[in-house]
């Protein structure tokens, strides 16, 4: 072989290996969890899992996370360790960073890759949800003013993402 033909066999072969290597890669798909938080003593937690939970259910992107619900009367915090579902316990301390220690209800966390990516206090529709979560997958902007931690006493955010 010339070294004009191994030079360029060898360029081309440097080429394909970078372009095959990790940092070309797709990122990975985030790892998506939502935990909702509410009670029946709680009528707007009520309505919400009556009307919009059964069409976010119905989604594409509701079928590629996971969801935890997680009982929580309106007069308590996030609940205590034992009483969360096995799949949300390891977010224990990072729920109660992010409620701030609020009490009532109901209480939404979208946790990406073990970690908050939004927590606010309230209820939104199906859709806005299925949009939060189309955002995060694809990298798109974000619907809504992020919000990482709220004030026990207002309710409103504390610390924005």
């Amino acid at each position: 072989m010339n070294a004009a033909r191994f030079f360029r066999t060898l360029c081309v072969g440097s080429v394909v290996a970078a372009w095959a290597s990790p940092a070309f890669a797709q990122p990975p798909v985030p790892v998506i969890h939502v935990v909702y938080m509410g009670g029946d003593d709680c009528p707007p937690c009520k309505a919400w899992r009556q009307s919009e939970l059964p069409k976010l259910e119905k989604t594409a992107a509701f079928k590629s996370i996971r969801f935890s619900y997680v009982l929580k009367p309106i007069r308590s915090a996030v609940p205590a360790r034992i009483f969360l579902p096995a799949e949300v316990k390891p977010y224990k301390d990072k729920l109660d960073e992010a409620s701030g220690g609020r009490t009532g209800s109901p209480h939404f966390a979208l946790i990406v890759n073990g970690e908050i990516f939004d927590y606010y206090f309230g209820t939104r529709a199906a859709e806005s949800v299925e949009e939060m979560i189309l955002a995060v997958q694809n990298g798109d902007p974000y619907p809504f003013d992020r919000c990482l931690k709220l004030s026990a006493s207002t309710g409103r955010c504390a610390v924005k993402g």
